[in-house]
């Protein structure tokens, strides 16, 4: 047997509209907001983290466009200035004039194709620097023998170099630059330095310099050609591209202190240009939503809400509207469900009022016959007139409490919501309302209370009703008689009361619609199908729970859950 739910819910009631209004709106007000605002706000995110990812896209595609044609402005300076060279020692007057110390002539030559030119040197098969023109006065013969670049043109055979930068003879730093002709004994090489500062400054000059910072860095990280903002020369860089691939762009990582840059590997040296954001990210104003676009956008939401708030405000308007257009069909229908449950106890009411009633007839007429002449006998006792005059006043009153009783309960009244014992109101169920039905019936009430139950906060003629139809249903379940078992029982914060009989019980399919409006057991024109739907609902009023275990010839147990209110 399966516990069928009634589950639990809350009356609007008179003192609680307020809360539940507000409670109301602002479910409402939620409710819209994530219907209608928060989808925009998902679409306004999803787009601006979509543009800022295109945005990141396009700086760094323009960073890395930046650094190639720097790049390869910056090779070519290069192989410029080794043609420059070339041409100089491939000049015919070049040897005789070199012998006879005119260097300067040529290096002044050099000088006006670009003044990165320092000095410029000859240099024989064996190392030995033949002829020198420039800033530095050597007061004794220089060989370059064991530099790394006198090795790279006569032992490895390569036909030009250009040196990282270093210090050298002059302690400053610069580049050599040379180039070399012939082989073996009649091999000569001429050297150049280049100034790092003219480099720098040309490099400053580019496409695009006024948009980034600009470095060269060689192959282990050393800055070769830089500006101030970068670092210095000779100093390690924090910026070390990758071998592979030649062209790229490098995220930045807070951690080493490196921001963003963008690379391109130079092919006359292994060096790489590297250039990063100039302007602190400004550079994405050029790509970035209009200055109006932010307070459009707020004015947008802030007008959305003010609707969503005026939209919430009608909605719970009607909502309360509904509600009270319910409660009142609601209360139609209690009454409704009172006055058949009436017709069905009017018989048992006659019986009781029959009661009081033949008692004073049976007074009045002793009383009669007490002051007729004709009926009176010398050896009668008197009459006991107080005697009789006390047993009719009490079966007046008792025929007044019934009458009182009925029409409470049959009277449609504002809902009272006050402390009572719940025995109290079973007692006068059975004994008062339905006692003589039950005797006729052959119906025995086994009362198992719990007596430690403090009073439940209710509406007494209410719950009248609820245990009114609970009894007179089993009654109609056992019509051969049987027995009736009222159980109460404290369960935790809440009073628990069951109502058992041992008829012929129901099917699984009844018990899934026992509760549903109309729907009856009895025979066709004795059951309204209204009286478990009403108790249904009073008992969902109270914030109660409602229960039904039964199973065919088994009878059927209701039980009801209703919350304490401890004194």
């Amino acid at each position: 047997m399966t516990p069928q739910p009634a589950g639990a819910a809350s009356r609007p009631q008179a003192p609680r509209e307020d809360r539940h209004a507000r409670e109301l709106f602002w479910a409402t007000f939620a409710r819209m907001v994530l219907l209608y605002f928060a989808p925009l706000l998902l679409l306004v995110v999803f787009f601006h983290l979509q543009y800022r990812h295109l945005l990141e896209d396009s700086l760094q595609a323009h960073l890395a466009v930046i650094a190639e044609h720097q790049a390869n402005t910056f090779d070519l300076f290069l192989r410029e200035r080794l043609v420059n060279l070339g041409n100089t020692i491939d000049d015919p007057t070049f040897a005789a004039r070199a012998e006879a110390g005119e260097l300067a002539g040529f290096l002044a030559s050099l000088q006006q194709t670009s003044d990165a030119f320092v000095d410029l040197g000859l240099v024989s098969a064996d190392g030995r620097l033949v002829a020198y023109v420039g800033p530095v006065v050597y007061t004794s013969p220089v060989n370059y023998r064991n530099e790394d670049w006198f090795q790279a043109l006569s032992t490895h055979g390569q036909r030009s170099v250009i040196t990282e930068i270093y210090l050298g003879y002059r302690d400053q730093p610069h580049f050599t630059i040379a180039v070399r002709r012939g082989e073996g004994e009649s091999m000569r090489i001429l050297r150049a330095a280049l100034s790092p500062e003219r480099l720098s400054e040309y490099l400053r000059t580019l496409e695009g310099a006024n948009e980034v910072h600009a470095a060269v860095v060689s192959a282990r990280g050393i800055l070769q050609v830089t500006t101030p903002r970068v670092g210095d020369v000779l100093r390690s860089s924090t910026f070390l591209p990758p071998e592979t691939p030649q062209r790229g762009f490098v995220p930045g990582s807070p951690r080493e202190g490196r921001s963003d840059f963008a690379y391109a590997w130079l092919s006359e040296t292994p060096w790489a240009l590297v250039v990063t954001d100039a302007r602190n990210g400004q550079l994405a104003g050029t790509f970035a939503f209009p200055n109006t676009f932010f307070p459009v956008t707020v004015a947008v939401f802030v007008l959305m809400g003010v609707v969503i708030l005026v939209r919430t405000r009608q909605v719970v308007g009607r909502q309360i509207a509904a509600e009270r257009q319910e409660a009142e069909l609601s209360g139609q229908l209690v009454h409704a469900a009172k006055l058949a449950s009436v017709g069905e106890l009017a018989a048992g009411i006659a019986h009781e009022i029959n009661n009081p009633l033949a008692i004073i007839a049976e007074e009045v007429g002793v009383l009669q016959d007490s002051l007729d002449p004709d009926l009176a006998n010398d050896d009668d006792e008197p009459v006991d007139l107080p005697e009789r005059l006390a047993a009719i006043h009490d079966a007046v009153f008792r025929c007044r409490d019934i009458t009182r009783k009925l029409l409470t309960f049959v009277r449609q009244t504002e809902v009272k919501v006050e402390p009572h014992f719940i025995r109290g109101i079973l007692d006068e169920v059975v004994d008062l309302m339905l006692g003589n039905e039950l005797a006729i019936s052959n119906v025995e009430v086994v009362r198992d209370y719990d007596y430690s139950i403090p009073q439940i906060l209710t509406d007494r003629n209410q719950l009248i009703q609820v245990f009114v139809n609970l009894v007179k249903n089993a009654m109609d379940a056992m019509p051969e008689g049987g027995t009736l078992t009222m159980t109460t029982r404290r369960n935790g914060d809440k009073a628990s009361v069951a109502i058992k009989d041992t008829g012929c019980g129901m099917t699984q399919d009844q018990m899934e619609r026992v509760f549903m409006p109309f729907f009856t057991t009895k025979d066709p024109g004795k059951g309204t199908g209204l009286g478990l739907s009403v108790s249904f609902s009073i008992i969902q009023s109270f914030g109660g729970t409602f229960y039904v275990e039964s199973a065919p010839g088994k009878g059927s147990t209701f039980t009801v859950e209703l919350p304490l209110v401890v004194k």
